[in-house]
């Protein structure tokens, strides 16, 4: 391998860690404008506004039109990125999404506000897929779990900041000025720090030393197990025919059902049925949040210390997850529900760092793009049935506790389906100049 550097190889430097900062607060500002509804759906003057006051299935629509089309839209916009690059992918999802931030805090049509959030599910859906990219070609096999915490931690960070923050916006300027705030934090500070701070691969990187790249490039065990002549279909043909990857898929749903479900009526729950007023609510709905963003980082660490029990670590989240959400919503104490309910989305999100080490290990980069928009479009299309089924329960019960307790038996489902994984996930391995897919010997 050829490296022509400017920069002394005496100083060894660290630019992917660089790069995972920007990635992750270009997620955390996409989840900001995401999850801003949970909060504004808990106002009484927005639901006015639109008509859908008291209304929880039109409340859980608004998360489905973005969640629905941004799962489809991963079908065309993964394989997109593996054309255009993560870099400019994620870079044209910003400026997509800042456009109809200011055109969603300047309508009043209920009707147009849905066709609003379809766009941003289509203009956000290439940013999973194009985040996983870059940590798979910038990192290697033992520090993607926590470079994926890193990034998915802003996730999390997003509804710490957005419950209180748009709360306050919501008071102080009026709910349509948190729209317009959103837009100005993408465009502005998103966008430069993409753009300057990243490259689509460490080759193309001025300022990277041949030790640094070396590093990276010698810890990627999986990758150099595909043949790079082969094809593009024919890599990507490896990926589908493993049965390991749609078991992957399949449990991954139960992440996407259970953080929408959970993260959309939290403040709402909070409210109407703990009877908490609309800004303290806003404020209290954060610690789940919080217990997510401490809790991935754990995974993430916990996840590259002992690689080989990451499928393990995904199932016991799971698991944890629902027994503590049950006894949330069973107790009648307040704190104490909100403590537990809090713990288990931070389990949820304990299982993502070495849940997404757990695919890239089993792609090869030229096809990851459409790897993980078909894992990650599969995925959210399922999840974005989640609130409005939710908010169809809680219209027909007025409780939102039948919500809550199908949630958890959906987590046992999909963490009984990474059992198979548990003693190996990786599940592929090079056989003279041929690639086998699913076979007996697999390395993990």
């Amino acid at each position: 391998m050829e490296v022509n550097r400017n920069v002394p190889i005496l100083f060894p430097t660290k630019i992917r860690f660089r790069v995972a900062i920007a990635i992750s607060f270009a997620f955390f500002v996409a989840y900001f404008d995401r999850t801003n509804v949970a909060v504004l759906i808990a106002n009484q003057d927005f639901n006015q506004t639109f008509g859908i006051d008291g209304n929880k299935a039109s409340q859980g629509l608004l998360l489905t039109a973005f969640l629905f089309p941004y799962g489809l839209a991963n079908f065309a916009t993964g394989p997109l990125g593996d054309k255009i690059g993560g870099r400019k992918a994620v870079s044209i999802s910003i400026v997509i999404w800042t456009v109809l931030m200011v055109l969603m805090g300047s309508t009043s049509n209920y009707f147009f506000l849905i066709v609003l959030r379809i766009l941003l599910g289509i203009g956000e859906s290439i940013m999973t897929p194009a985040c996983n990219m870059i940590v798979a070609k910038w990192f290697p096999d033992k520090e993607r779990a926590r470079a994926n915490s890193a990034w998915l931690a802003g996730l999390y960070l997003a509804p710490v900041f957005s419950y209180p923050v748009i709360a306050w916006i919501i008071s102080a300027f009026g709910w349509r000025m948190s729209f317009y705030v959103l837009g100005a934090i993408g465009l502005f500070i998103a966008l430069p720090l993409m753009w300057f701070w990243t490259r689509d691969t460490p080759e193309q990187d001025p300022y990277i030393t041949q030790n640094e790249l070396l590093y990276i490039r010698s810890g990627q065990i999986v990758a150099k197990q595909f043949i790079q002549e082969d094809g593009f279909w024919k890599q990507a043909g490896v990926v589908f025919k493993n049965y390991r990857y749609w078991l992957c898929v399949f449990s991954y749903c139960g992440y996407t059902v259970g953080f929408w479900g959970i993260g959309t009526f939290m403040p709402s729950y909070l409210k109407e049925q703990r009877h908490l007023g609309f800004e303290l609510a806003s404020l209290i709905a954060v610690l789940p949040w919080i217990a997510a963003t401490i809790l991935t980082i754990l995974g993430g660490l916990i996840g590259d210390r002992k690689v080989r029990i990451r499928a393990l670590l995904w199932s016991i989240g799971y698991v944890l997850a629902a027994a503590l959400s049950y006894m949330g919503i069973l107790t009648s104490y307040v704190g104490m529900s909100v403590l537990l309910i809090s713990l288990a989305v931070g389990l949820l999100a304990f299982t993502l760092g070495p849940m997404y080490a757990v695919i890239q290990e089993m792609v090869p980069h030229n096809v990851a793009g459409i790897s993980f928009g078909v894992f990650n479009g599969l995925t959210y299309i399922v999840g974005s049935f989640g609130p409005a089924l939710f908010g169809m329960i809680v219209d027909k019960t007025n409780s939102f506790n039948i919500g809550f307790y199908l949630l958890d038996i959906w987590l046992i489902l999909t963490a009984i389906a990474v059992i198979p994984l548990w003693k190996g996930h990786r599940g592929v391995k090079l056989t003279g100049s041929k690639l086998d897919s699913g076979s007996s010997k697999t390395v993990g």
